[in-house]
C-alpha cells in the first residue's frame, strides 16, 4: 500500500484529476494540491489539510476499513473516501453502495473495536446520501 506522502507527491504532480464518487453517484476532480488539497465534489469545494488527509490514510490501514458515514458524510467525506479508492483500487474492496472501503489483505486485528458498526442500520437514509439530497 502506498503512503500518504506518494499520495500527496501524485496529486501535486497531477497523476489523477478526476475520479468515480463512491456512495453518491457522479465523479470528483481534484482542483488543488498545494499546500492543501482541494477536491470539487458535484459542485462542492472540499479543503482538506494534508495532515487531515494522512490521519485519515491512517485510520484506514489501521481500521482495515473506512465509510464516508464515519468521516461526517457529507461531500468532504465521500471525496476524500472516493479518492482513497480511486489510489488503491486493486488493494480495496469497494461497497459504493454503503460508501464502504475494505482493505481485505490486510495482516493483523484493526484497531476498531467492533467492524461490524460498519453495516448500514436501514436503507432509507442511506438512499438520500446516495443520491447526494
Amino acid at each position: 500500500m502506498i503512503s500518504a506522502e506518494t499520495m500527496k507527491w501524485r496529486l501535486q504532480q497531477g497523476k489523477i484529476t478526476e475520479f468515480d464518487l463512491i456512495f453518491w453517484k457522479g465523479t470528483g476532480r481534484v482542483v488543488g494540491a498545494g499546500d492543501k488539497l482541494s477536491l470539487q465534489v458535484r459542485g462542492k469545494r472540499a479543503d482538506y489539510t494534508w495532515q487531515r488527509v494522512s490521519d485519515t490514510w491512517q485510520r484506514l490501514q489501521a481500521d482495515h476499513a473506512l465509510t464516508a458515514d464515519e468521516l461526517g458524510g457529507g461531500h468532504d467525506a465521500v471525496g476524500l473516501v472516493s479518492l482513497f479508492a480511486a489510489f488503491v483500487q486493486d488493494e480495496v474492496e469497494v461497497v459504493a453502495a454503503d460508501g464502504l472501503l475494505r482493505l481485505p489483505g490486510a495482516a493483523g486485528r484493526p484497531v476498531r473495536p467492533d467492524p461490524g458498526a460498519l453495516s448500514p442500520s436501514s436503507w432509507a437514509p442511506l438512499q438520500r446520501k446516495i443520491d447526494g439530497n
